[in-house]
């Protein structure tokens, strides 16, 4: 499903009101759904079946080339997806404050280190997370799922917080990514996004950073 431009040109922006208003909803609900689905990131693991599992291995090795990641390690990892991606707030580093929010949870043996299973936990938890929260952010009418006006809504307001924090230089890389919908629709239903699916295209776009 692709976001033409010539919607793209007729809707009108969002102001810096609305975005500092997406970005204030944007962080209450991240945080209340971290915990959550953090805990439950060994069930997502199940649901996905491997199907992520090089996505997850490039990423853990994004950011160590050992066998394991620890709190500063993940910190200064997080510091790199910041500088490519919100290089306008360097102090973002979403990554990095989850990891440093949920470690304790992710670290299953208490070692104060995490090894690549438990890894896996803090990525299936983090982006299962990002998903959750976008859908949050922009689903108007509660029922769970984005379709029709909220899909644009939320279309449209990625692309301005993504102005608002990021250089001109990375518009290269992500304009595809946020100009298309990549291919994830796992309930056969074109016109609706669940949390299941923005969490798949989250993964997918994250991809070319790792």
């Amino acid at each position: 499903m692709k976001v033409t431009c010539f919607f793209l040109a007729a809707s009108a922006t969002a102001g810096n009101a609305d975005i500092a208003a997406h970005l204030i909803v944007a962080d209450s609900s991240f945080w209340s759904n971290a915990a959550k689905i953090t805990g439950s990131a060994d069930a997502i693991l199940r649901a996905w079946n491997g199907k992520f599992d090089k996505a997850m291995d490039d990423a853990f090795h994004m950011c160590t080339s050992g066998s394991y990641v620890d709190h500063d390690i993940i910190w200064e990892c997080g510091k790199k997806v910041t500088k490519m991606t919100f290089n306008k707030n360097p102090n973002f580093n979403l990554m990095g404050r989850y990891a440093a929010s949920q470690f304790a949870q992710l670290d299953n043996n208490g070692d104060g280190k995490l090894n690549f299973a438990e890894f896996k936990r803090g990525f299936a938890g983090f982006f299962s997370t990002v998903g959750s929260t976008l859908v949050d952010i922009f689903d108007a009418d509660g029922n769970g799922v984005l379709e029709g006006k909220e899909n644009n809504e939320m279309h449209f307001g990625l692309n301005n917080i993504w102005d608002e924090f990021s250089s001109d230089k990375n518009r290269e890389l992500i304009n595809p990514i946020l100009n298309t919908w990549i291919g994830s629709d796992l309930d056969k239903n074109v016109d609706t996004l669940s949390k299941a699916e923005m969490t798949e295209q989250a993964i997918l776009q994250s991809v070319p950073y790792f």
